[in-house]
């Protein structure tokens, strides 16, 4: 049996078996990160605790680049965060250790099924992207995270003034199959669910300053 085949048939059991328990996510909290003086608004969540975070621009609309943060324990094999609050028919930003570095990649899901690459969101994994023996960060900037353009033509935009924007978010303690691609393919989450950012709070003046930080 093929890998995609194993992953139908994981997918199949795990909506017909019972779901697997979550831990409730954190509040929406601000976070000055100490290594690179970055500041992000975001929320923690999953029996894990992965943290999802982000910074913008002072924009009142979309389009906008997004700075986003992904810091999880070791255990975590792959995390994602899909930003229109569902897996389905919007950008998908995942993130995993690779050595001693982290690795994002840019995902679409049509269907219930492994997430394709994604070209219209394009990613810069930056300065703080590293991995140590306890936990993983993904530093990355992103342009297109944005805004989307769903299967049927609609298109969704973030609303940079939402102090409860909801997004959705997967995890899973097995790594991709390759983590040095990110392309590769990886398997089912193990856990999932939503939670809320503040977007109007993830809001700075310093955005252009927090780039060019992290990207020397």
């Amino acid at each position: 049996m093929g890998f995609f085949q194993i992953f139908r048939v994981a997918l199949a059991l795990s909506i017909a078996g019972k779901a697997t328990p979550r831990a409730a996510p954190r509040a929406p909290s601000l976070f000055c990160d100490p290594d690179t003086d970055v500041c992000y608004s975001g929320s923690t969540v999953g029996i894990a605790e992965i943290a999802y975070r982000v910074a913008l621009p002072l924009v009142d609309t979309a389009p906008f680049d997004m700075l986003i943060q992904i810091v999880a324990p070791k255990s975590a094999g792959w995390a994602g965060i899909a930003w229109g609050g569902h897996m389905i028919n919007n950008t998908v930003t995942l993130g995993w250790a690779n050595g001693n570095s982290s690795v994002v990649s840019s995902r679409w899901a049509s269907a219930h099924t492994v997430p394709d690459v994604y070209d219209s969101a394009e990613y810069t994994l930056l300065k703080g992207s590293t991995a140590n023996d306890t936990h993983w960060t993904m530093n990355a900037l992103c342009k297109g995270c944005s805004i989307w353009t769903h299967d049927g033509g609609a298109t969704t935009t973030l609303d940079p003034g939402a102090t409860e924007a909801n997004f959705a978010w997967a995890s899973s303690p097995s790594p991709p199959l390759d983590p040095s691609d990110n392309y590769t393919v990886f398997g089912i989450h193990t856990e999932h669910g939503t939670f809320t950012i503040d977007l109007a709070a993830a809001r700075t003046d310093k955005f252009d300053s927090y780039v060019q930080t992290l990207s020397n």
